[in-house]
């Protein structure tokens, strides 16, 4: 057996002792060998693999899976500027601390900076962005080979899987000739791992961030604890699976209004606000509601209305395990791990909270009737609340950056509840949407999940059209994809560049209309896509697209993108009629 089979053979034994279901595989060449020794796992039904053609959308399927599963997915790439496309979906990885575990094939180290083909120094390519990147040693046949093998795979699984730190880890991978099995099955070692199909190395740390009560917190700040009674806890994008129970039981003890991001998945909170955005971008609200404390969880920042409430807070506790703790506005008096517990003693004042379910409740009746005044006018708003509702019970939604996240924590805040909420949140680029929610749909359903439905800008979706080139063979998730097309970057709309930029040279740096029919590319891309432009027929398309199941493309053509930032901005005005006449 030659050395590169040999190591591809053990590398995969390994990975599926350490847990590893998923492999996402970009065809190359010099990675063949691990290729071949995937595909016979994948035979023996050990594994599920994953072919995409383009590098960038084999990240992030993997990250999607890591994100449902939070078990590492690996994604392997041939050597050369293959390796260099994984890195926007490394980045989110990193940022949002899923675990994933990227292989590079590589030329031997004697091949590199010699100008020999589809070689790069891709050993450090990821820099700081991956937890460790390790550069494996050319294979030899001499003994001692498989315990390196194993004890690597071991210790990059449990890098990527930390309690504390969890993300990408890179391993690189030198193959060298010949690639292929050449017939001789001797090696000069046993290629076998531990009995009983054990790692070759358990991680067994014992990492425990055990929530204490508030008052046991606050006394890390204070000599003389007393625990504010208006407070506000603002759930930012977070995988922490116990946290929200853990807030709902703070929240409701304490009297505090829950203010969450999508991806927070906060909307079952008893105390959770519908329309916290829009009330805090009333200057007069916020200024009313200045909290004593605020307690963030997560990564925060979706909304800047938020953040000033959070850097304006009188004291500010940040919950975050990771060393790298989430604090944008540099006001966070201290940092805790877990969520706290209810005190043992504090002061409720009843007034505090139902002043924000009060004024809830008024912006609710004005975005009513300002979105129904514009409902012959489909909008972003419109869209999000109608997909909002039908996400089915244990499915998904993947909900795009820029407008539609924003538009579904504002005005679809607590619509989902049955269901899990995901993004891209920890850059919140544009990139690899597509293919993390094919990803995170099909992990989801292949544990028993329900349908999933993402919804995405027509740019965000035609940056990562390639996530749909998907071998025939593989196995389609259940997913809609609901594409809002107002042809262009329409939150620039809303934002200072609008008005600031004469309008030719707006619409050519920021709006960026591309004038492309998205329709025609699901079909070319063999995915069948319809196209609505108003809320029943929305509603209609998506509950059809649902029940045939499969992967299909729902286009909601908008309005203008500037009469929409007219619309978003009556909402905003309706909002503080009610609240002054409230």
């Amino acid at each position: 057996m030659n050395p590169s089979t040999a190591e591809a053979m053990v590398l995969v034994d390994e990975l599926l002792r350490c847990g590893v279901t998923d492999v996402v595989l970009a065809p190359g060449s010099r990675s063949t060998p691990l290729a071949l020794a995937l595909a016979a796992a994948e035979t023996r039904g050990d594994l599920t693999l994953h072919v995409r053609l383009d590098e960038r959308s084999a990240g992030y399927t993997a990250l999607g899976i890591g994100k449902v599963t939070g078990v590492p997915a690996v994604v392997l790439t041939t050597s050369g500027t293959a390796a260099v496309n994984l890195h926007p979906s490394i980045v989110e990885a990193d940022e949002s601390g899923v675990p994933m575990l990227v292989v590079t094939a590589d030329r031997p180290p004697r091949l590199r900076d010699a100008g020999a083909n589809q070689t790069i120094r891709q050993a450090t390519t990821f820099g700081s962005d991956v937890r460790i990147s390790i550069d494996l040693a050319p294979a030899v046949r001499e003994p001692g080979q498989v315990r390196y093998w194993r004890s690597t795979v071991a210790r990059a699984v449990a890098m990527a899987t930390d309690a504390l730190r969890p993300g990408p880890v890179h391993l690189n991978v030198p193959f060298d000739d010949p690639l292929v099995p050449d017939g001789d099955l001797e090696w000069p070692e046993d290629l076998d791992g531990r009995p009983d199909g054990r790692p070759w190395t358990a991680d067994a740390r014992l990492v425990a961030g055990m929530s204490t009560p508030l008052d046991d917190v606050l006394g890390a700040l204070l000599d003389d604890v007393v625990v504010p009674a208006r407070g506000v806890i603002v759930l930012g994008d977070h995988q922490d699976a116990d946290a929200v129970a853990l807030v709902d039981d703070l929240a409701d003890a304490l009297g505090w209004p829950v203010i969450s991001e999508p991806s927070g998945n906060g909307a079952g909170c008893s105390t959770a606000l519908s329309h916290a955005t829009l009330l805090l971008e009333d200057d007069g609200f916020a200024e009313m509601h200045i909290p004593d404390l605020v307690l963030t969880v997560g990564r925060v920042g979706l909304n800047r209305s938020v953040l000033r409430m959070v850097s304006r807070a009188g004291l500010h506790v940040a919950v975050d395990s990771r060393p790298m703790w989430s604090d944008p506005t540099r006001s966070a008096d201290l940092v805790v791990a877990s969520v706290p517990l209810p005190p043992v003693e504090a002061e409720v004042d009843e007034e505090w909270l139902e002043s924000w379910q009060r004024a809830d409740v008024l912006a609710a009746a004005a975005v009513e009737t300002a979105l129904f005044a514009a409902d012959d006018s489909l909008t972003g708003m419109h869209v999000a609340r109608v997909v909002a509702t039908l996400v089915p019970d244990g499915g998904l939604l993947f909900v795009g950056p820029s407008w539609p996240v924003r538009h579904v924590g504002s005005f679809a805040a607590n619509t989902v509840q049955e269901a899990a909420v995901l993004g891209n949140r920890g850059t919140s680029g544009i990139d690899g949407c597509v293919s993390t929610s094919w990803g995170a749909a099909a992990a989801l359903q292949r544990n028993g999940g329900a349908g999933a439905i993402a919804l995405m800008g027509d740019q965000t979706f035609l940056y990562d059209a390639n996530g749909l080139l998907v071998p025939a063979e593989e196995e389609r998730p259940d997913l809609v994809i609901v594409v809002v097309d107002n042809d262009g970057g329409g939150i620039f709309s809303t934002l200072e560049q609008r008005q600031a930029v004469e309008p030719p040279v707006f619409e050519r740096v920021f709006g960026n209309p591309l004038g492309v029919d998205i329709p025609a590319i699901a079909r070319a891309l063999g995915v069948q896509a319809v196209v609505v432009d108003t809320a029943p027929a929305l509603q209609s398309a998506l509950e059809d697209a649902l029940g045939l199941g499969g992967v299909r493309i729902v286009v909601a053509r908008t309005v203008e993108r500037a009469q929409e930032a007219e619309i978003l901005a009556e909402v905003q005005r309706a909002v503080h009629s009610a609240l002054e006449s409230g």
